[in-house]
């Protein structure tokens, strides 16, 4: 049975992230410098992981001190740290697993953790990366996306190499629309009602609620 949520948060910028946005999940993974980052900011996470090769010996002391379980790899690994970090959250049967702070600095990085985003669903489990500018979900079957004023766009792309999608409650609607990977008809369009309506009727698709430039949230 499915309960809870699990939110991880990774070596990216977390400084805009509300404090009560991280500690309203029921568990809390530190990866790598995140779990510093954390304790920084008076968060203590449930788990602090990776190879810690990004955090002093001084500030490992201290999370090794503070954070009750602390589970150390080496830097010679075949899983990044964020993955190690999502098996464990799956471990735990959530119904949501929220990722922080892994876009925007590697590339490499960024891309695995796109791909880490299925993983995750086909353990039927919802899940979301977010960072400042962005909220990127993946939509097989249905779902409803609801209209927030601090994210002006909303992108639907195939995250298959095709897709067939219907969209409503947006400016720009679709009716069975067969989108192939590549093209770009479905980036930035807005939602005009209180939600969207997003039915991918085959393949896979990436949702991604996005804004310009630095505005408070």
């Amino acid at each position: 049975m499915k309960h809870g949520s699990v939110v991880i948060v990774g070596n990216g910028d977390i400084d805009w992230i509300k404090k009560s946005d991280l500690t309203k999940h029921s568990y809390v993974i530190g990866v790598d410098r995140a779990a510093w980052m954390l304790l920084k900011r008076g968060i203590i996470p449930h788990l602090a992981i990776g190879d810690f090769d990004s955090v002093s010996q001084k500030q490992l002391s201290k999370i090794k001190k503070v954070v009750l379980d602390v589970r150390e790899y080496p830097a010679d690994k075949d899983q990044t740290d964020l993955e190690l970090a999502v098996s464990v959250a799956l471990e735990r049967h959530p119904l949501e697993i929220v990722m922080y702070g892994c876009l925007g600095r590697r590339l490499d990085h960024e891309i695995a953790a796109f791909h880490i985003l299925r993983e995750i669903q086909k353990k039927q489990c919802q899940t979301m990366l977010r960072d400042e500018y962005n909220e990127i979900r993946l939509v097989e079957g249905g779902c409803k996306i609801k209209k927030k004023k601090h994210f002006s766009y909303l992108s639907i792309l195939p995250f298959t190499d095709e897709i067939t999608v219907s969209i409503s409650g947006c400016k720009y609607p679709l009716h069975n629309h067969v989108m192939k990977k590549g093209t770009t008809l479905g980036v930035s369009n807005i939602i005009i009602s209180d939600h969207a309506d997003i039915t991918v009727h085959k393949g896979i698709a990436y949702c991604i609620l996005s804004k310009d430039g630095k505005s408070s949230l």
